[in-house]
């Protein structure tokens, strides 16, 4: 039977969960005062990513912070497969994104094919069987399959990060991220303490919005 994890651990992870979502949403703000495309392209990613996310960790807060809500937990479930959709949208647009900040650079074909095939595979493996989110004893290899089309996008994303636009740095954010996501996926039903992988994975998000920021 999984332990909870100690109180001053749930009270760090919710303040850090709320502090991201605040940091998000100004973020998509001060994008949005910006007059060029590439800003509202910025705007309209980190709004999505932050709307979806506060599906997901506003539920983790209320389950943190009593330590073990029902009903709560039945919310983190369809916040997780809310924010698994926006997760995957928020890929799609950083594409567009690195575009719009680098208009000489033309990105192959495969590249947005490829894109919208993974992309439209990764949603109805989400959708089917919807079931799965609510279940505690969800069965691992389904979840697993579910993420294969997700875990292929993130390895197209570095692959043009790096080829097309020469944007290392966001390609290593982009590849913790991910390793830090599927380490949760594989390993946090039955360790719960590996959910805490989640923490570098957001501030990989957070970097990367700071970064576009900058800009």
């Amino acid at each position: 039977m999984n332990k909870k994890k100690p109180l001053g651990m749930r009270i760090g992870e919710s303040v850090f969960c709320a502090g991201y979502l605040i940091f998000a949403f100004i973020a998509a703000f001060l994008f949005a005062k910006g007059g060029n495309t590439f800003k509202q392209l910025c705007a309209i990613m980190t709004l999505l990513l932050a709307a979806g996310d506060s599906f997901h960790l506003i539920p983790r807060i209320l389950v943190n912070i009593p330590g073990d809500r029902e009903k709560d937990r039945e919310l983190l479930g369809l916040g997780n497969f809310i924010s698994s959709i926006t997760m995957t949208l928020f890929y799609v647009l950083l594409l567009s994104v690195m575009e719009t900040y680098h208009p000489s650079i033309e990105v192959p074909s495969f590249y947005r094919i490829a894109l919208v095939l993974l992309t439209g595979l990764r949603i109805v493996l989400c959708l089917y069987p919807m079931g799965q989110w609510f279940d505690r004893d969800r069965y691992l290899g389904k979840h697993i399959l579910r993420n294969v089309p997700f875990v292929a996008m993130g390895i197209l994303t570095v692959m043009y990060l790096i080829s097309c636009f020469r944007e290392t740095f966001l390609a290593v954010l982009v590849i913790i991220s991910f390793v830090c996501y599927m380490g949760t996926v594989l390993f946090a039903h039955e360790k719960p303490m590996m959910g805490m992988l989640m923490i570098p994975k957001t501030i990989c998000y957070i970097w990367m919005i700071a970064i576009l920021l900058g800009r």
